[in-house]
């Protein structure tokens, strides 16, 4: 492989796993919530298949209508290296979120956890997230990037 090539590729990766980092913990989560409310909760029927993909989608989008304001803001991103360094820690956020999601299933008796648990297993696994960006963001400021607490709409 050529220097250009494999710079080429390193770019290429460098950007997919920063720019796919968060989407890949909400995977990791859903996927595992979804096994997890199996195990306690027995097969779901087609119905309860649709309550969990209604609840883990609607954490983004709450989430995004409080955080844009009414979707009137734009969300703004951190730069790639603050981003880089949170998302780092994704295993905390994604236990966190099982954890919840865990909690909920054993507490909840009722077939509304199908939704429930995702939902706010997915809303932890999000602030969690956002608290391991901001960790990152100190982390950066403390290393001497002056920038680190910049975010671009």
């Amino acid at each position: 492989m050529t220097a250009r090539a494999s710079g080429a590729l390193g770019r290429g990766m460098r950007s997919t796993v920063g720019r796919e980092s968060t989407t890949f913990g909400f995977s990791i989560l859903v996927t595992a919530a979804f096994g997890l409310l199996q195990t306690t909760e027995g097969p779901p029927d087609v119905a309860r298949v649709f309550w969990f993909a209604t609840g883990a989608v609607m954490s983004f989008t709450v989430l995004e209508a409080v955080l844009s304001r009414g979707f009137r803001r734009p969300m703004p991103q951190h730069d790639t290296r603050v981003t880089a360094i949170g998302t780092s820690l994704n295993l905390l956020s994604v236990l966190g979120g099982l954890a919840v999601a865990w909690g909920l299933a054993e507490w909840i008796t009722h077939a509304s956890v199908w939704a429930v648990a995702p939902f706010v297993g997915a809303c932890v696994y999000l602030l969690l997230e956002s608290a391991e960006t901001a960790v990152g963001e100190r982390i950066a400021v403390r290393s001497g990037d002056e920038d680190a607490d910049a975010v671009e709409p």
